[in-house]
């Protein structure tokens, strides 16, 4: 029987249900085991949609006859996920940023809430997007309809009174970071921690060789790889400071190599044409920058040293053991509230991990090409200081747990709809 979320139906179980794995907590799911189930996924960022394709793909391989529906992008919609409003329609950074959306992101909620109480949902998987989702969850708790959270707000960082809005509306958190488990279980919410899911993702990068090949870099120069973010607004903010950046780098070192890799949430053809603006605003046409639709991996892989926008990003490239330069940008508006409400030293994810920062970070007044361009000439031409930030990645990436946390988490959901 699916779990409803009604009371008195927590501790029952059908007696056709087969019995507990007591190892993991759940059942060992085979083929008709199950009835069909609907479940609602909602991701609303170009990380959630990394993820939320690949708990998808466990989760339809796991439960015959599975049908999932929600909010989304092009890699869950490829994976089989009914897309009901596409993520790009609502994904936003900072709080001036939301009210031209407003209205699209007040739409795809009253879409989806108004679906979850139809009665036609079993479960809700959230993923981030934590303004969207927290109040979701609130919506699909009235409807007695179970959520369950997968990729866990930075409650940590800001706004923690959160904590106690998600204790009373979701079933389980899911978390990614290891340390976040225990500030969830300490509020009282069931909370596991199982990897994260970009181990996996990472493992899909090609061979360096074959990359530089395939893009037409000379393996003999070094190469920077910039990633301005998966928003449009990241980028028009971010991306005029790394060429910038890059432009002063080359003025000294003119063989240095330029990758970028557009988000699959982008218009490749927009961020195409704020490179070609900046190139003839800075009257330089003959400035070379690959752009590579997607692949974020394998251009992280062929770079020697990475300027990126804080964010998961950052993960990835401590994943495939690349430095890095940490580059944000806000609104004035943004920022200041920001600065308010934020509570850690750090932004960087790599550096949160660490407790200690192992790579520069550049945020608001401290985002000049000047600056971004000395912090990555350090990593291009100080050996020592390059291998010493490389063995702080890999710490990162021995905390991140093993490959399978999408399969694990996956299974533990196909368990809750037993319950």
């Amino acid at each position: 029987m699916p779990l409803r979320g009604t009371k008195g139906h927590e501790n029952q179980r059908d007696k056709n249900v087969p019995p507990i794995d007591d190892r993991r907590g759940f059942p060992t799911p085979s083929i008709g085991d199950f009835r069909m189930n609907n479940i609602m996924m909602i991701a609303g960022e170009a990380s959630g949609d990394i993820y939320g394709a690949e708990l998808a793909r466990h989760l339809l391989t796991i439960i015959p006859g599975l049908k999932i529906t929600g909010i989304g992008g092009s890699r869950m919609r490829s994976t089989g996920v009914d897309i009901l409003c596409d993520m790009s329609d609502i994904s936003v950074v900072g709080l001036s940023e939301i009210l031209p959306r407003l209205r699209a992101i007040k739409n795809a909620f009253n879409v989806v809430s108004k679906l979850i109480r139809s009665g036609g949902i079993d479960l809700v998987i959230l993923i981030d997007y934590p303004g969207f989702n927290i109040r979701l969850a609130g919506a699909a708790k009235k409807a007695g309809v179970p959520a369950v959270y997968y990729i866990s707000p930075q409650v940590w960082a800001w706004r923690k009174g959160r904590i106690r809005l998600l204790a009373g509306r979701i079933k389980k958190m899911f978390v990614v970071l290891p340390f976040e488990e225990d500030i969830y279980k300490k509020e009282g919410i069931v909370c596991s921690f199982l990897g994260h899911p970009l181990v996996d993702e990472i493992l899909s990068a090609r061979p360096v060789e074959d990359s530089m090949q395939l893009y037409g870099l000379n393996k003999n120069n070094k190469v920077i790889g910039i990633l301005p973010g998966s928003r449009i607004g990241e980028v028009k903010a971010l991306l005029p400071l790394f060429l910038d950046a890059v432009q002063i780098i080359r003025a000294g070192s003119p063989e240095i190599q330029t990758i970028m890799a557009v988000a699959e949430s982008l218009d490749f053809n927009e961020v195409a044409g704020i490179v070609n603006k900046w190139k003839m605003t800075n009257n330089n046409m003959s400035f070379d920058v690959k752009l590579i639709r997607g692949e974020a991996n394998d251009v992280i892989n062929v770079s020697d040293v990475i300027i990126a926008a804080s964010g998961t990003i950052t993960l990835q490239a401590a994943l495939l053991g690349k430095p890095m330069v940490i580059v944000y940008k806000l609104s004035l508006f943004t920022y200041t509230i920001a600065k308010l409400l934020v509570s850690v030293k750090d932004i960087g994810l790599v550096n949160i991990m660490a407790g200690k920062r192992i790579v520069p970070e550049l945020v608001q007044y401290d985002a000049t090409p000047d600056k971004i361009a000395s912090e990555t000439k350090m990593f291009l031409y100080d050996t020592e200081y390059y291998e010493e930030t490389k063995k702080g990645l890999n710490d990162i990436k021995l905390k991140l747990g093993p490959p399978g946390a999408s399969e694990r988490v996956a299974r533990e959901i196909a368990g809750i709809l037993y319950v």
